[in-house]
């Protein structure tokens, strides 16, 4: 830059600069002249003529009688591979002066053998000298080829990027268009719905569901346990796992779906999505008792694994540290408010779903069955949940435990603690299904950053959440 390489010449000099391309300058120097670098040196210092080195990107020559020096300008406006050598007569004025010292021919006097050595290391040196001398012409023209292919390589590169823009836009265009026609279509369907059958048109909106419905934590601690009773009478559900609860109702563990029974209504109410029967059970309890259902703000992320009756206790627990009523407390729970009958017939964007509800809910709750070996902790999709609604969406995410691990808690030491959650690792997380284990893993590694940084962040929130847990009782 300007004002920071000045150059002073200590003896009449006459400097010549070549810059790629094969332009070529040269400036003459008295003894004790000042002058700036590059720009004052060859009176190139006009508008514009600064960008000079950026558009020729390549080896950059300054010669003066005695050195040459060359340097390289890459194509990021960098300096790099800087060489300072004699000129070829200088080099040989230095070599006879050196040989003058070595040859007993001129000297008439014997050389002792260190001497000898030493002149061997000359003639050695020499010689390496030369032949990489020979080899820099090669390596300078594949150096310009390397850096013209780069350059063709980025412009190629920037033209296809512009292309693939243009075509995103106008996918996005014909998508948008597309959507628009089917808007329409739909609007056209319902009305002639509505034209057909008034009734089943008023029972549509009766029952419409809604993404961010949550139903209600006294529904699910004075009803639905009872419910499931009538419905399957004989049968210990509280000590009944969510997913056996599932495969009663819908043959979930096969992942083909069927309504083997119609509890709460929800296999013969219609969803005005599709037109077909089967809805959601938040939907269908809305249907049923619309005061126990409401916007969800609560999010739980849980494991099917758990048996229903300590899943709830636990939440009644968490509800009464936390200060919430049970009436007013309306959790997104995913056996509830997804309709299953669509996301077993037809995989689904879980990721999507869950990050889209949670953000709307805006606040989580973990519940682990215990603070060590706890089947939370061996589920991808907790792992997951947790660690991108707290770290990623920096919503309010709490813990709670159910009873046999709360038994625990005032009998361990934060150290113990730590130690027990050491074993956490997502790198060994399974989820249900193949298919969402896959999307979870690549969201893993092409957008957090891979296994272990994740880990890391779970066990220092659990250790965190955990610690106030220990502390409170």
């Amino acid at each position: 830059g300007r004002g920071n390489a000045a150059v002073t010449a200590l003896e009449d000099v006459k400097i010549k600069m070549t810059r790629p391309g094969g332009g070529k300058y040269s400036k003459e120097l008295k003894e004790g002249e000042n002058t700036d670098f590059i720009l004052d040196l060859f009176g190139l210092d006009i508008p514009g003529f600064r960008d000079l080195f950026h558009k020729f990107p390549g080896e950059w020559r300054f010669e003066t009688d005695i050195e040459i020096c060359t340097v390289t300008m890459n194509y990021d406006g960098q300096w790099t591979n800087l060489r300072v050598l004699l000129t070829p007569a200088e080099e040989q004025r230095r070599s006879k002066a050196a040989l003058h010292y070595a040859n007993p021919a001129l000297d008439r006097m014997p050389l002792r053998q260190s001497e000898k050595s030493a002149r061997k290391e000359i003639d050695r040196l020499s010689y390496e000298i030369k032949e990489a001398e020979k080899r820099l012409p090669e390596l300078r023209a594949q150096e310009r080829e390397a850096l013209d292919a780069r350059k063709v390589a980025e412009d190629e590169a920037r033209k296809k990027q512009a292309e693939a823009e243009t075509a995103a836009r106008v996918a996005q265009q014909i998508t948008s268009d597309r959507q628009v026609m089917e808007a329409q279509c739909r609007k056209f369907q319902r009305a002639l719905l509505k034209a057909q059958n008034v009734f089943v048109e008023e029972t549509k909106k009766g029952i419409q569901e809604r993404s961010d419905w949550g139903v209600s934590l006294q529904f699910l601690l004075h009803k639905f346990v009872p419910e499931l009773k009538r419905q399957f009478p004989g049968v210990d559900i509280e000590r009944k796992t969510f997913l056996e609860i599932a495969d009663m109702l819908w043959d979930h563990h096969g992942r083909h779906f069927s309504h083997k029974v119609d509890f709460l209504g929800h296999a013969t109410l219609v969803d005005p999505a599709d037109g077909e029967a089967g809805v959601s059970l938040t939907s269908a309890i809305g249907v049923l008792d619309p005061i126990h259902v409401g916007k969800a703000n609560l999010f739980l992320s849980w494991t099917w694994r758990y048996q229903v009756g300590p899943l709830l206790e636990a939440l009644l627990d968490y509800a009464r540290r936390s200060g919430l009523p049970i009436g007013s407390c309306f959790l997104w729970i995913c056996f509830f408010a997804n309709n299953q009958r669509i996301w077993l017939r037809q995989p689904q964007d879980g990721i999507a779903v869950f990050r889209g509800n949670v953000s709307k809910v805006g606040r989580m709750v973990c519940l682990l069955d215990k603070y060590h070996d706890s089947l939370y902790f061996q589920r991808l999709w907790t792992l997951y949940e947790m660690f991108v609604a707290c770290v990623v969406l920096k919503l309010k995410v709490d813990v709670a435990i159910m009873e046999d691990g709360r038994l625990d808690l005032p009998d361990v030491s934060l150290r113990q603690l730590s130690q027990r959650l050491s074993s956490i690792d997502i790198s060994i997380a399974r989820a249900t299904f193949q298919s969402d284990e896959d999307a979870i893993w690549k969201q893993i590694n092409e957008v957090h950053g891979g296994a272990d940084g994740i880990t890391m962040e779970i066990k220092n929130l659990l250790r965190t959440m955990l610690s106030d847990l220990i502390l409170d009782h």
